[in-house]
């Protein structure tokens, strides 16, 4: 069994990518094209190149972290200098200033260059980090407690993340009375977020490295043909295959309902940074339940019913407020009623959104003593890069789709019009939620549960 103080060592590090993942989805998209004006379109096609910069260093991360053997074990190195490319870059991406007169062109290789090196140190720190926590233990209840604790320390890291930012940085001023929207709050921002993430990185890192005697080292040749072979069995394993899709699925989703907060929040809504602020304390109670029921009713129902459960909970609970305000129901925009209305939804909605994510993290880690016993080889770098790779699709996919709906919309640095922010609602309230069903049909045909773990780990026991 593992310790509380090794849990909450290991799950400090997961701050890093909490805060990173947060600004990436809530505040990126908004910054570039209604902050400093660069075009929709150019913000989306920076995005998704970046993303397919994502799709080749993630799963070659993996497989380079699976074949090292150090004295720092086969994890630890890449993680110990992952916190250089992340600081620089992330503080790089929310210095442009409108003032300082780039062209659309610059302002695109500004924000393509800084995300996709922010997304390559995070990928160095979270692919071995994350594969760390699934060798650590094979147990399958003690890796979704491990992974809910991992996923608690990065919600609330994310969420003390938009605190700061709807409570500090973005307070109303004279010239902005919607504080979101003033550019000189963004660089204090960043500066904040990438000192809070390089202590989590180098505390996580030199916190655990002790354990590093306690896993197993790579065995077998490190040939082209051998990393091939591996990888086949990796990725054709029928688990890891629906859990991809039903993973990757569900970010589209939710990357796409995440994207359009803060655009709705403000041009429809009518709510400034200290209101949106409120919302805060939604999620942040939320990641404390999750943690708390996660592990509890994995154990009485299992991680793929677990799993079902969570993504049928948000997709009924997204569209209330749609429909809400299509029935009238709704308090006048900028109200403190209406922030405590739209508060009700948010409670389901966050708390079974991180109770999934929880879950589906220990997932990966019953699937790698899967495809142990089919190729002898431990493969968590390989098949944890596929988790990495789905995180970053919920942010860049969600913010893509969404500079793609502002840009057909034609929304630019301009406040939009009413129907313009109205189609946005329509959008998050409406296809978004439609979406859910697509991980739902995947996850229900995923099939390894508790009693199929077991039998795997006594057959790998006998080997």
């Amino acid at each position: 069994m593992l310790t509380n103080r090794f849990k909450v060592d290991y799950s400090v590090g997961a701050i890093a990518n909490g805060i990173k993942t947060d600004t990436f989805t809530f505040f990126l998209l908004f910054f570039y094209s209604r902050v400093i004006g660069l075009d929709p379109l150019l913000a989306s096609l920076a995005i998704g190149l970046a993303l397919i910069i994502d799709s080749f260093t993630d799963p070659l991360m993996g497989t380079i972290s699976d074949r090292t053997n150090t004295k720092y074990g086969r994890r630890h190195p890449f993680m110990f200098v992952s916190f250089l490319p992340i600081a620089i870059f992330y503080i790089l991406l929310f210095t442009p200033k409108p003032d300082w007169g780039l062209s659309q062109s610059q302002l695109f290789l500004w924000m393509f260059i800084s995300a996709s090196m922010t997304r390559i140190g995070m990928t160095f720190f979270e692919v071995p980090h994350r594969s760390f926590g699934a060798e650590i233990t094979k147990d399958y209840l003690e890796r979704t407690k491990l992974f809910s604790w991992r996923e608690m320390f990065a919600w609330t890291a994310g969420i003390c993340n938009a605190f700061l930012a709807y409570n500090i940085f973005f307070k109303s001023t004279p010239e902005y009375s919607y504080g979101q929207l003033n550019p000189d709050a963004y660089f204090p921002l960043a500066l904040t977020g990438a000192f809070m993430m390089v202590l989590s990185i180098i505390y996580s890192s030199l916190s655990t490295i002790k354990e590093i005697d306690n896993l197993s080292s790579w065995k077998g040749s490190i040939s082209i043909s051998e990393i091939f072979s591996e990888l086949k069995i990796a990725i054709s394993n029928k688990s890891f295959i629906l859990f991809f899709l039903g993973s990757l699925s569900l970010s589209i989703s939710w990357g796409l309902l995440n994207s359009l907060t803060l655009f709705i929040n403000t041009d429809f809504w009518g709510l400034k940074g200290n209101q949106i602020g409120i919302f805060l304390y939604i999620y942040f109670c939320a990641a404390f339940v999750a943690f708390y029921i996660t592990p509890k009713l994995v154990s009485k129902i299992g991680k793929r019913n677990f799993v079902l459960f969570c993504v049928f909970g948000v997709a009924f609970a997204s569209p209330i407020a749609f429909i809400s305000y299509n029935l009238g129901l709704t308090p006048d925009k900028g109200s403190s009623s209406l922030v405590l209305f739209l508060c009700l939804p948010l409670v389901v909605i966050s708390t079974l959104s991180i109770a999934g994510n929880m879950t589906r993290d220990a997932m990966i880690g019953d699937i790698a003593d899967e495809v142990d016993l089919q190729s002898g080889k431990r493969q968590e770098g390989v098949l944890y890069s596929a988790v990495s790779f789905v995180q970053k699709v919920n942010t860049a996919i969600g913010a893509l789709t969404g500079g793609l709906t502002l840009w057909v919309l034609n929304i630019t640095k301009e406040t939009p019009t009413y129907d313009q922010a109205y189609s946005l609602f329509f959008v998050q309230g409406v296809i978004g939620p439609a979406l859910l069903l697509i991980p739902i049909i995947f996850f229900y045909f995923y099939s390894l549960d508790f009693k199929r773990h077991q039998e795997i780990l006594l057959a790998l026991k006998k080997r």
